[in-house]
């Protein structure tokens, strides 16, 4: 019997997260925390809020607070409350954080390629926009 499509994205989901956690647990992280760090890493330019992590990450509000909360502990980010609105919790990567920048950038860049390995360009196209056709749900 041929497995259903949602079967197929949650096992590879599985995988995915798996392989990522335990590349996370080397620096003493969780995979999460990896994409925290990747997705601040990446917005050096812009200032970022607790409410954008759970946006992008679409998680709630208290897996958000929870999430950053450890991340401080570790002095792997700052969290303070915005100059412009009290109700807003601004992010940041400390030094600490920031070192980890290129070694996370290079695992994530390392597990997009080994999912398209293989894959025509074409493919790699369609895939993309399935999965940002899933995500819109």
């Amino acid at each position: 019997m041929e497995k259903r499509l949602g079967g197929l994205l949650r096992d590879a989901t599985n995988q995915m997260t798996l392989e990522m956690n335990a590349f996370a647990r080397k620096y003493g992280l969780t995979g999460m925390q990896m994409s925290v760090i990747d997705y601040l890493g990446r917005r050096t330019d812009l200032v970022t809020y607790q409410v954008d992590v759970e946006h992008e990450f679409e998680i709630q509000r208290s897996t958000a607070s929870l999430l950053i909360r450890r991340m401080v502990d570790r002095e792997l980010v700052t969290r303070v409350v915005a100059a412009d609105d009290s109700r807003k919790r601004q992010l940041a990567l400390t030094a600490k954080g920031r070192q980890l920048v290129p070694v996370v950038t290079q695992h994530l860049e390392q597990q997009d390629y080994k999912m398209i390995a293989g894959l025509s360009p074409e493919a790699v196209a369609g895939f993309r926009e399935a999965l940002l056709r899933i995500k819109k749900w």
